[in-house]
């Protein structure tokens, strides 16, 4: 088996699930004659690590740890700033956020990452993947250009942790995700 990670996603509430799920879905119909693509559940990645295979208890901690991250925060407004198409499989069309996300999240990012072992040098980029596709570059960026981008912020509401291959090249790794956990942000 192959190595494993955790990622700790952030998940849109049903509001944004939607309009993410039009965005998503309109980028898509664009790919449907340039090449396959693949989707996940629509998240924005707060931390990942890799996952030990020798301690038993590992997805439990990763459990432990998003329900402790769960209960240190509340439903966040993020606010998009561009639609992109970059040369990374795990970025093949992505919805960017603005500056004030990535402020916004950095106390959750270093939470999980003080919390967590087997650092991967994860860096925060706030970022949802509309999709993944192994289609030419130049192609996903003329899908990325007739997107509009969403002009009212988009609430997230839930966080998630999720195992998956310590590397993602391909459909077979998005394939191979699978949810550990779900826990609800609770509006103070």
């Amino acid at each position: 088996m192959s190595r494993q990670a955790v990622s700790y996603w952030l998940l849109p509430g049903p509001e944004a699930q939607v309009r993410l799920n039009q965005l998503s879905l309109l980028a898509c119909e664009g790919m449907s004659h340039g090449g396959g693509f693949c989707m996940l559940p629509l998240h924005l990645t707060l931390y990942s690590h890799a996952l030990d295979a020798d301690h038993p208890k590992s997805e439990g901690m990763a459990i432990d740890r998003l329900q402790q991250l769960a209960d240190g925060h509340q439903p966040v407004l993020l606010s998009p700033k561009a639609i992109e198409a970059i040369e990374t499989f795990t970025q093949s069309l992505v919805l960017r956020f603005n500056s004030e996300a990535l402020r916004e999240l950095q106390p959750w990012f270093q939470q999980l990452c003080l919390s967590s072992p087997n650092a991967l040098g994860y860096k925060l980029d706030p970022h949802v993947s509309l999709l993944y596709s192994e289609a030419p570059l130049a192609f996903r960026r003329e899908a990325a250009k007739r997107l509009a981008l969403p002009t009212d912020p988009l609430l997230f509401e839930c966080v998630s942790a999720v195992t998956h291959p310590l590397t993602i090249n391909s459909p077979v790794d998005i394939a191979a995700c699978i949810t550990l956990q779900e826990c609800s942000l609770l509006p103070s």
